[in-house]
């Protein structure tokens, strides 16, 4: 564990990557060069690392021969113009699902499913979820595996975030303009997103499904093991800037007590669970800019004898998608490099 790595980050400068740098740094990740790589044009030319400006990197002319270690945190149209180019150097970390229907790259969660990172070398690509399938899995992982899971039906509730800064700004811009009487001329969602939900991420398929409702339930099926379970979700922004709660709905293959499910999510790595059936996550206070899974109101359906409902809320940002890249990265340095 003494080597010491050269690390790429493409994405968002002032917005995942700033994220990820301080979650490197709070890890301490034995770091020898980093090279922060805007995903799109930015008048940012460095940002700070331990104390230190590190110069921002044309990705256009980019050498990934300087790199071990790519982190993708950027979208699918980034994901596949250039991991194809940067995974003949370095090994490459995506979080855009741009794989998801590609066997021969392994989906991994820490904390759900560890050792198919030893699968990196298949095509020296890793893919980790979704934000949402992270904080979701990490939630009824334990569960799954001491009871065995028939179906899950999530409601999430996306902050603007989602989209990344993009989404902060037009949160901000929208409430702005309409708070001092002004209209609202383009939308970065698919309606108004000042004063509204909006029950749209991505575009539509044929049959009324989005894209990230399609990741979230191949993922969970796949980081689990699972491909009979059931899972259904509808994905929705809700005004907020950053964090995702999602109300989960659980059918067990058999009733458990609620105190069984209970233990298990006690024994579940990264994840707080409220003291008592009434409780929750304040999401200002306990979850933006924490690493950890919050459940709360878990309690029995009252319809269904072998029924668990759950409120499960995560930051999308520094837990979804920086401190998962990271934990993801730390498992391949220090394990299989």
């Amino acid at each position: 564990m003494n080597k010491e790595y050269n690390i790429a980050l493409i994405g968002e400068i002032d917005g995942c990557i700033e994220t990820t740098l301080e979650v490197l740094l709070k890890r301490d990740f034995a770091i020898n060069n980093i090279f922060p790589i805007s995903s799109s044009e930015c008048d940012t030319t460095s940002v700070m690392y331990s104390g230190k400006p590190v110069d921002v990197v044309e990705l256009e002319t980019f050498d990934w021969q300087q790199v071990d270690i790519a982190l993708f945190l950027s979208d699918r149209e980034i994901a596949a113009t250039w991991i194809p180019v940067a995974k003949e150097h370095c090994v490459v970390i995506d979080i855009s699902g741009y794989y998801l229907e590609s066997p021969e790259v392994p989906l991994v969660q820490v904390g759900v499913n560890d050792d198919d990172i030893a699968r990196y070398s298949d095509a020296n690509i890793i893919a980790i979820p979704s934000p949402e399938t992270a904080q979701l899995t990490l939630a009824i992982k334990q569960i799954h595996q001491e009871v065995g899971i028939k179906r899950v039906t999530v409601a999430g509730y996306q902050s603007a975030s989602t989209i990344g800064k993009e989404g902060v700004s037009a949160l901000a811009g929208e409430t702005a303009r309409l708070l001092n009487a002004k209209s609202i001329e383009q939308h970065k969602f698919k309606q108004q997103i000042a004063f509204n939900v909006v029950p749209q991420i991505d575009e539509f398929n044929e049959d009324g499904i989005d894209f990230s409702e399609l990741r979230l339930a191949a993922e969970t099926r796949r980081l689990l093991n699972d491909p009979e379970m059931v899972v259904s979700t509808t994905q929705v922004v809700v005004p907020m800037f950053y964090g995702c709660s999602q109300a989960v709905h659980v059918v067990t293959h058999y009733p458990v007590e609620l105190e069984e499910v209970a233990n298990a999510l006690h024994h579940s790595d990264n994840i707080v669970l409220a003291g008592s059936v009434t409780e929750y996550a304040n999401m200002i206070d306990d979850v933006v800019g924490n690493v950890e899974v919050h459940v709360g109101r878990l309690r029995k359906d009252t319809c269904d004898a072998a029924g668990i409902n759950m409120w499960v809320s995560a930051d999308n940002v520094h837990y979804g998608i920086a401190t998962n890249a990271v934990l993801v990265m730390e498992k391949l340095a220090y394990t299989y490099l």
